[in-house]
C-alpha cells in the first residue's frame, strides 16, 4: 500500500473506492495492519513536529465504519483513530491534543466506553469528540447532538460536556445532554449533580438537582421538573412519547432520522400522540402506526423528504 494513500486517508481526503482498497488491503493480514498503525503513528509524528506556539486541537474526518466493513461498521459507525506521539523536538512546542470523534448516522445510537470508565450513549446525528487519554486536572468532551452520560467517578478530575454554547461541569453522575444546534440546549439530571453554565453569559450558571431539567429559552437558561422520562429511552433503542403534539413529534423523529417532514394536514395541528417504537424500525413503520388513530397519508417525495397529507 503505498505511503501517499494512507496519508491521504489519515487527512480525510481519500474517496469512497481508496477507503475500500485500504479496508480490504488492511483485513488482508497482520502484516499490512501493523504496517497501518505504523503509518498512522508516523503521520502524527509529522504533524506534531509541524505545530507551532500554539496549542492546536486536529479532528480527524476519516470515518473508519467505511472502510472497517461487516459487523464492526454496524457497532462502531463512524469512530476516528489518533494516536498520541510523546516526541516533540522543541521544548517549547506544547504537545497537541489529538481527538477521538464518532458521528452516528440517522436512525442509529452508538455506545461508548472512555479510558476513565464513563459509559455514554449516542443518540441518532450526533458527533462527539474526546481525547486520547484524560490528561491535566479535568476530563472535558464535545458533543453536537443528544447524548446520556453515566459518568465515572473523580474528585480530582472534573468531567466537562462542551457543546458549544453551554457547558455541563460534573463530578460523577448520570444525565442527558441535547444540543443539535448552539440555540438548542437541555440537560435532564438523573442522579448526582452537574453545573450548567451557558458561555455567552458566564456569570448566568445553574446547579441541577436531580429529576430537573435545564433548558435554554429565549436565551436564558431554565429549569423544569422532569415529569416524563420516556424521551431519555433512546438509549435503549426506543422512540418513546406520551400525549406529544404531532408537530412536535415530527421534529423528534427529523432528529433521528434525518429527515424533513412537511405537514400539509393541518387537522394534526392538535393531535396528541403516545406509542413506543424501536427506532431500528423505522420512520416509516411508526408513520403507519400513527394512521391507526390519526387520519393521513404520507408520501416519500425524496430520499430526505416525506410530506404528510
Amino acid at each position: 500500500m503505498e505511503q501517499k494513500l494512507l496519508h491521504k486517508m489519515f487527512n480525510g481526503e481519500a474517496t469512497d473506492n481508496e477507503l475500500t482498497q485500504i479496508r480490504q488491503w488492511v483485513n488482508a493480514d497482520k502484516a499490512n495492519r501493523e504496517t497501518f498503525y505504523h503509518e498512522r503513528a508516523l503521520f502524527d509524528a509529522l504533524q506534531l513536529n509541524s505545530f507551532q506556539k500554539e496549542n492546536h486541537v486536529r479532528k480527524q474526518s476519516v470515518p473508519l465504519w467505511k472502510w472497517i466493513g461487516g459487523a464492526a461498521a454496524a457497532a462502531v459507525i463512524a469512530l476516528f483513530l489518533l494516536y498520541n506521539v510523546p516526541a516533540f523536538t522543541d521544548k517549547n512546542i506544547q504537545p497537541e491534543i489529538a481527538f477521538n470523534t464518532i458521528k452516528v448516522p440517522a436512525g442509529q445510537r452508538v455506545e461508548v466506553t472512555l479510558a476513565d470508565g464513563t459509559h455514554i450513549w449516542l443518540n441518532a446525528r450526533s458527533e462527539f469528540s474526546y481525547p486520547v487519554s484524560f490528561n491535566g486536572d479535568t476530563r472535558e468532551v464535545r458533543l453536537k447532538g443528544e447524548a446520556f452520560f453515566d459518568v465515572a467517578k473523580n474528585k480530582n478530575k472534573k468531567f466537562i460536556v462542551n457543546t458549544g454554547r453551554c457547558e455541563v461541569e460534573v463530578l460523577g453522575t448520570q444525565f442527558n445532554v441535547e444540543a443539535y444546534n448552539e440555540n438548542e440546549f437541555s440537560t435532564a439530571l438523573i442522579q448526582g449533580s452537574v453545573k450548567v453554565t451557558d458561555r455567552s453569559q458566564p456569570d448566568e450558571s445553574v446547579v441541577l438537582e436531580p429529576n430537573n431539567t435545564v433548558s435554554l429559552n429565549n436565551g436564558k437558561l431554565t429549569v423544569t421538573p422532569i415529569t416524563d422520562f420516556n424521551p431519555y429511552s433512546w438509549k435503549e433503542g426506543l422512540i418513546t412519547f406520551k400525549d406529544i403534539n404531532f408537530k412536535d413529534l415530527m421534529k423528534k423523529l427529523e432528529k433521528n432520522f434525518g429527515i424533513r417532514i412537511i405537514i400539509d394536514n393541518h387537522t394534526l395541528d392538535n393531535y396528541a400522540c403516545s406509542g413506543k417504537f424501536r427506532i431500528s424500525d423505522g420512520i416509516e413503520q411508526v408513520l403507519r402506526a400513527l394512521q391507526q388513530d390519526a387520519h393521513f397519508t404520507f408520501e416519500r417525495e425524496s430520499g430526505t423528504e416525506i410530506r404528510i397529507r
